[in-house]
């Protein structure tokens, strides 16, 4: 172990060192701490270029596919109030081409290849991905960083994808149980950025035009905040000579007028107490949503003990709240529990969709397990099942390209470096019961509660 720990001290060191001289610098993220059993078919690679962006490759052999991922490290919490929704607004301007590739000549060459182009932002993250045949992994590199550095933020195009953002706002307020999460984080974090809704509001996206969005873009996209992630049948020293160009064709930076307007710190949220709401609307079934703050969460002490907690209590038909509720009473048709974890705060809710004259034992219920859980802690059968279920069900995960460069990509950007799938599969069932039943009592405090659709008159949260 001593040996171990040493060779990742250098390794820590040449890094340091390659990029204070402006040099890129490779690491191989090997296995050897863990058992033959768990190890990944092949070694990650993560090289840090002169410019500080990172490139990791998570070699596949014998994939038909590769998958390209651009993830930097920006998104809703990280808009002052004025431009909330910007990071959103840039994902989709994104996809829209470049001054040397247009719209619709992005569509056809990504179509005519099989492949598949998207992008999703989160209140940490923003990330552009396309996943094509092997043989046009060096393609998607390319076309991923053209759209990522170069995006043409044409005013016209501006003006249309304010219109379908402000459609998909629209929509999202329709969905009741979308509706029901949007204002599970509001009452969670209060006025903090984490509990306002990616998308933004209908003010500010009004509001934003090209030279907002693309001071926006010029003070967060840079190369120090940003992982590329290839994975499939992919050659890393190849992958690094492409993004390596990218660096080539930015030139200098020009700087950004008044950053500090389009830019927010992070900053942690304050605790906050229990919260209830309730938005009436007309509908079939009452949308509940119940969170309780857990606070910090360290990626690799406390992740995968709160996920076998999660899973204990909504994960699938063997969790509790699926038993309690649906197989013993038939209350609701789904019912489950999820994690929302961010660098500096995180919260598990747990959700139900039931009729009118049920939500108040739905309510109770999902309440009372979550307090027995909290109490009582999981048993060792239940922590059995439920590492058994994390580790399986992520090993299937990896046959797909896409998932093993988002994981890659999330892993170095945010939790300390990229790691082998066998050091993550091996996480999950190193959790012991006592490690879990320490989670489980960060759950023992006052919930809040959000309620969306026909919650009868007489009913008190």
């Amino acid at each position: 172990m001593a040996g171990a720990t040493t060779a990742k001290a250098v390794a820590t060191l040449d890094v340091a060192v390659g990029a204070a001289e402006g040099l890129p610098v490779t690491r191989v993220v090997g296995d050897e701490s863990v058992p033959d059993g768990a190890r990944a078919a092949a070694p990650v690679r993560v090289t840090t270029l002169g410019s500080g962006r990172r490139v990791v490759t998570d070699r596949i052999e014998g994939a038909a596919s590769a998958t390209v991922v651009a993830l930097v490290g920006v998104g809703g919490r990280d808009e002052p109030a004025p431009f909330a929704g910007a990071s959103h607004f840039l994902e989709h301007l994104l996809c829209k081409g470049s001054a040397e590739h247009p719209a619709t000549e992005v569509a056809e060459s990504i179509d005519a290849r099989g492949g598949e182009l998207d992008a999703v932002t989160d209140r940490e993250r923003t990330a552009v991905q396309i996943r094509v045949p092997a043989s046009d992994g060096n393609f998607a590199v390319d076309l991923v960083g053209d759209l990522v550095l170069h995006p043409a933020l044409r005013p016209t195009e501006v003006e249309v994808e304010r219109k379908v953002i402000l459609e998909e706002l629209a929509q999202a307020e329709e969905d009741p149980e979308d509706r029901a999460h949007s204002l599970s984080a509001t009452v969670l974090y209060g006025d903090h950025p984490l509990g306002r809704e990616v998308i933004g509001d209908r003010a500010t996206l009004r509001a934003m035009g090209p030279s907002e969005i693309r001071s926006f873009h010029a003070a967060r996209y840079v190369p120090a905040t940003m992982v590329v992630a290839v994975a499939g049948a992919v050659d890393h020293d190849a992958v690094v000579d492409l993004v390596a160009r990218w660096d080539d064709r930015l030139g200098p930076s020009a700087p950004v007028a008044d950053p500090d307007r389009v830019t927010a710190p992070r900053r942690p949220p304050a605790p906050a107490p229990a919260k209830s709401r309730v938005l009436r609307r007309a509908g079939e079934q009452v949308h509940l949503v119940v969170g309780w703050p857990i606070g910090p969460v360290d990626p690799a002490a406390d992740r995968p003990a709160l996920a076998v907690v999660s899973h204990i209590l909504g994960g699938g038909p063997a969790s509790r709240l699926f038993r309690t509720v649906r197989d013993e009473r038939g209350l609701a048709y789904a019912v489950d529990a999820s994690l929302s974890l961010h660098s500096d705060a995180g919260a598990l809710t747990a959700y139900a969709g039931c009729s009118p004259r049920s939500f108040t034992e739905v309510r109770d219920l999902v309440v009372a397990e979550v307090a027995r859980l909290a109490a009582d802690g999981p048993s060792e059968r239940e922590v059995e099942v439920a590492t058994g279920y994390l580790a399986g069900s992520f090993a299937l995960a990896l046959e797909d390209s896409g998932t093993r460069a988002w994981r890659v990509a999330v892993e170095e950007l945010e939790r300390g470096g990229a790691r082998p799938a066998g050091e993550r599969i091996a996480g999950y069932r190193a959790v012991t019961v006592d490690q879990a039943r320490r989670a489980a009592r960060r759950l023992a405090v006052e919930p809040s509660i959000v309620a969306v659709g026909p919650v009868p008159r007489r009913v008190r949260l």
